[in-house]
């Protein structure tokens, strides 16, 4: 769309709005949260990003393997329980889009990827990254 502005700085103020609402939404699209299981210490980590993606805060929950499943939409937790399974036996790597629910009830898509370590044919650690693909799949018009 071609404006007609009265002044530059109009012009300007109108252009810098646009990019900066542009970049919002490319930064909400390329939201990466980082996490990490050890299946022999029991422990489970989040980065910063897993708190975003799933609209929580540290002092909000106590964080452990039951917390990732706990925000996976009910429909979707088999698919994603059997996609790790396959994953720890070392079928096939575990790469997935499931819906979570945010506190609010709102729903979100994501994409799930995630390695597993071995060591002598064991799983010891698990590796993983969640993508928050909501906005991508709106403008696609799949959500």
């Amino acid at each position: 769309m071609n404006r007609s502005y009265a002044n530059e700085p109009e012009r300007k103020e109108n252009e810098g709005r646009q990019t900066g609402e542009r970049s919002m939404g490319a930064q909400r699209s390329l939201l990466t949260g980082y996490w990490e299981w050890n299946l022999l210490t029991k422990k489970y980590s989040w980065g910063d990003g897993m708190y975003r993606i799933f609209n929580l805060t540290r002092d909000q929950i106590l964080l452990r393997t039951g917390t990732f499943f706990n925000g996976v939409h009910p429909e979707d937790r088999n698919k994603v329980v059997r996609a790790l399974g396959k994953a720890l036996v070392g079928k096939e790597p575990f790469n997935i889009e499931h819906r979570i629910i945010w506190p609010d009830g709102s729903i979100h898509l994501v994409h799930g990827k995630a390695k597993v370590i071995f060591d002598g044919g064991k799983p010891i650690r698990v590796l993983g990254t969640v993508q928050d693909i909501t906005d991508k799949r709106e403008v696609e018009g799949l959500c």
